[in-house]
């Protein structure tokens, strides 16, 4: 609570770009800036399970670094996806053709290159809780169902299982199948979660975490005009739910590739970096709406025989 207001925290969805929300949270913390309620899609889920569990930036950063570097995390399949990272040694691009053709030869017959299960193992890896009860803050998760096209917001029930299906990237993670739906990324519907915490607090501070279309390399190949068709896709759907939002952060993360985890410190320091650069306007922007008085409703004619009848 910031002297009275109840603060909403929207992480977006980004795979290793995730890792930006705990330099932001860092920042946030150091500045009195505690999140009440915090929504969370794919990435972003993780991330705000990690801190609605602990409620604490510095043990977040401590844990996620620790299993990130593990042999568990790394061996949940993110070398079968290309890294976006310019490098034009003749071993890189080789190796980089490889990649695309392998990810096209086995779309042709399945539905994902790994299975949930994995997600499962990383979310039991990153916290302890089990169940959305067990948190010490409120948290909303986002997934996408497939067949339906709707966003399905989970706040209560299995937390692993809502975390799984908020990050079951579309072609990468095998879908979860339920009540005749078919459970994806929360990404694909809510790339910023910052709807969901409306009317459920005072103040939403969104951190957008999505790949821009600065800076990208002109796409070489049907695997790279497909992930641009999605970015620019993501990015128009994402300009509006920033819109809804009061403060946005943006970290700069130089378009990385969602599985370069490899990168996990220099995103943390890019959360920092943006959340300092930002914590004087947001701090005067929570001071205004502390310090402006509420508009008092009058009273009507209505409202005054109401009060005569019931009180």
């Amino acid at each position: 609570m910031y002297k009275g207001l109840k603060i909403g925290l929207a992480l977006g969805g980004g795979g290793a770009r995730g890792a930006c929300h705990i330099g932001v949270l860092k920042v946030l913390e150091a500045n009195g800036i505690v999140p009440d309620i915090v929504a969370g899609t794919s990435a972003g889920s993780m991330v705000g399970a990690m801190y609605a569990s602990y409620h604490n930036a510095k043990m977040v950063e401590k844990r996620y670094l620790k299993r990130v570097e593990s042999e568990n995390f790394n061996d949940l399949g993110f070398r079968y996806i290309a890294n976006s990272e310019e490098d034009e040694s003749i071993f890189s691009q080789v190796f980089k053709q490889i990649k695309n053709q392998y990810v096209l030869m086995v779309s042709s017959n399945r539905k994902s290159i790994i299975k949930n299960e994995r997600i499962k193992k990383a979310a039991e890896l990153l916290f302890d809780a089990k169940q959305f009860s067990d948190l010490k803050i409120p948290l909303i998760v986002s997934a996408t169902d497939l067949i339906s096209g709707n966003s399905i917001i989970y706040k209560s029930g299995s937390l692993i299982d809502a975390i799984v299906q908020s990050s079951s990237i579309p072609g990468f993670v095998e879908p979860t199948y339920k009540d005749n739906r078919m459970m994806v990324d929360g990404n694909v519907a809510l790339p910023t979660p910052v709807t969901p915490l409306k009317n459920e607090c005072d103040f939403i501070i969104a951190i957008n975490i999505t790949r821009g279309m600065e800076d990208q390399p002109e796409p070489s190949n049907i695997v790279e005009i497909y992930s641009r068709v999605r970015d620019v896709s993501v990015a128009h759907l994402n300009s509006y739910l920033l819109n809804e939002a009061d403060f946005v952060i943006k970290p700069k993360h130089d378009n990385l590739h969602w599985s370069a985890f490899d990168k996990t410190d220099k995103f943390i320091e890019a959360g920092e970096f943006a959340a300092k650069n930002a914590i004087n306007n947001l701090l005067e922007e929570l001071e205004n709406i502390v310090n402006t008085p509420k508009e008092t409703k009058k009273e009507t004619f209505w409202t005054r025989i109401k009060k005569r009848l019931f009180s």
